[in-house]
């Protein structure tokens, strides 16, 4: 996993995801194209649209479906100013890093969250499991469901197996502990700066 010392290799992964779940219309490369463009224009002028879109032949409404993306999830800020030539309203868009380590930071938390919580449904469950004939993987099931199901499976009526999660725990305690170790280094990081 990556560290609060590296910001903008986890600043381009976070947005390839999260540009990539957010909307799938969107090409995540084109988005780390947008995002290096906004790293690279200066904080106190930034970066229009308009230029991005002359720079890398991206239309304008995905460079501005990004832009928002990235804006409603506190990557970037903007500022208003005035087409050099128009006298239009612009905006001008540009990155403080260090609120997107905060914002790293506070995704990873998330994350850590999502995962403790995981981990506790896979050791205060039981499981079974059937085979699924239509994709040949398993159906998992909580004992509850399975004793709803009276221990057989609803697509095929074979009895459900005991399924063995100890190795689902076992991975979820590496993920957990790696990324407590991140995080504690990026807050020590954060607190040096």
């Amino acid at each position: 996993m990556s560290s609060v010392s590296d910001p903008v290799a986890s600043l381009r992964k976070f947005v390839y995801l999260l540009v990539r779940r957010s909307n799938p219309k969107i090409d995540p490369n084109h988005a780390i194209k947008i995002l290096d463009a906004i790293l690279e224009a200066s904080a106190k002028r930034g970066i229009s649209d308009e230029e991005m879109a002359e720079k890398f032949g991206f239309s304008q409404s995905e460079i501005r479906k990004t832009l928002h993306i990235l804006y409603d999830n506190g990557l970037i800020k903007f500022r208003r100013g005035r087409h050099p030539q128009h006298g239009a309203t612009r905006y001008y868009w540009y990155m403080d890093l260090s609120v997107v380590n905060r914002v790293l930071l506070a995704r990873k938390k998330a994350v850590l969250e999502k995962l403790k919580r995981r981990l506790e449904y896979e050791r205060n469950n039981e499981f079974y499991y059937c085979r699924n004939p239509r994709t040949g993987g398993i159906n998992k099931y909580t004992l509850d469901e399975a004793f709803a199901y009276n221990f057989e499976c609803p697509e095929t009526e074979e009895p459900m197996e005991p399924f063995d999660n100890s190795e689902h725990i076992r991975i979820l305690e590496e993920y957990i502990r790696a990324l407590e170790e991140e995080i504690a280094g990026d807050e020590a990081a954060l607190q040096a700066d």
